[in-house]
């Protein structure tokens, strides 16, 4: 329990000192530090990618790091998909298909091109593993993280749930993407073989790639590491995919998929997709998520021994 204590209490201190900055912060400075979260995102992948690159850059365990992270994705969007389905059955009312149609290309091409940037961060940090560059050692991983949750802290802030976090359905949709994301990490395991707690904290990024590989490396190795990273990028670009492909029609299924990122990354895709009455659940999903992955991994990985 204390190991478990003193791992997440800095991320926890992190998150409560950024908010406590949001707070004193005028709201237009607020809205600049929120600005730089997308940019340090991805100077964390080119980091990630640096420190996994001896992993990356080797056949066998690039095709290995993959193949598990396919399986771990695919299990733990599936699994939470059929839980919202199944606890949540009453029909949706999302968007017209033909509402919207003519901003979804740009719109798709705008969250390909965030994913295409993520994965060429990741790339462009696995090339500058190969070469010494000393002006790099300065800055660590860890660093960058804890900047990354005082700047998720600023930024929450700004979220205005109302009163929709009191409805049961809105509050189960988090709940059950938690439940099936366990569960898909379970059935992942074993597939591909890995220890159960080890895949249960594979499955709790909720789609959180930063902290969920940094996490994972610093506890289990490199290897996993880049496992988890790949785990949370395919689980982002497998729920933009369900978004464009049937977002109108299952929202909270889809919103619920989009994990941790439903707060930040993909909000702008569910506004456009599920309609605007669905950006209380997207908030409140994404916010509870992201509160409880790096307490799941810590827990998780604690258990690994």
């Amino acid at each position: 329990m204390q190991l478990i204590v003193a791992a997440i209490l800095p991320i926890l201190l992190a998150l409560l000192a950024g908010y406590g900055a949001g707070l004193l912060l005028p709201r237009q400075h607020s809205r600049h530090a929120a600005r730089l979260l997308t940019p340090l995102i991805w100077l964390l992948l080119f980091f990630c990618g640096k420190e996994f690159g001896h992993v990356l850059t080797a056949a066998a365990g690039l095709g290995q790091a993959l193949g598990t992270a396919l399986v771990f994705a695919l299990m733990t969007t599936l699994l939470p998909w059929g839980l919202i389905l199944c606890c949540l059955p009453q029909p949706h009312q999302g968007r017209a298909a033909g509402q919207g149609a003519e901003a979804s290309w740009p719109q798709l091409w705008q969250a390909l091109r965030d994913c295409l940037l993520a994965l060429g961060m990741v790339a462009a940090g696995v090339v500058a593993s190969s070469y010494p560059l000393p002006w790099l050692a300065g800055v660590t991983t860890t660093q960058l993280l804890y900047l990354l949750i005082v700047l998720v802290g600023i930024d929450l802030v700004g979220v205005r749930l109302g009163a929709a976090w009191r409805a049961p359905a809105v509050m189960a949709v988090p709940l059950l993407v938690v439940a099936g994301s366990l569960a898909g990490g379970l059935l992942a395991a074993l597939f591909t073989g890995q220890g159960l707690w080890t895949g249960l904290a594979l499955s709790s990024g909720f789609g959180w790639v930063t902290l969920s590989s940094i996490l994972v490396g610093s506890k289990l190795g490199s290897v996993y590491g880049a496992i988890a990273l790949l785990v949370d990028l395919f689980r982002e670009l497998i729920a933009i995919a369900m978004l464009y492909l049937v977002g109108a029609r299952f929202s909270r299924e889809a919103i619920g998929i989009c994990g941790a990122t439903a707060l930040d990354a993909t909000l702008p895709l569910i506004r456009q997709q599920c309609g605007s009455q669905h950006v209380s659940l997207a908030l409140i999903s994404g916010f509870v998520l992201t509160l409880l992955s790096p307490l799941l991994i810590m827990v998780c990985l604690s258990a690994t021994g």
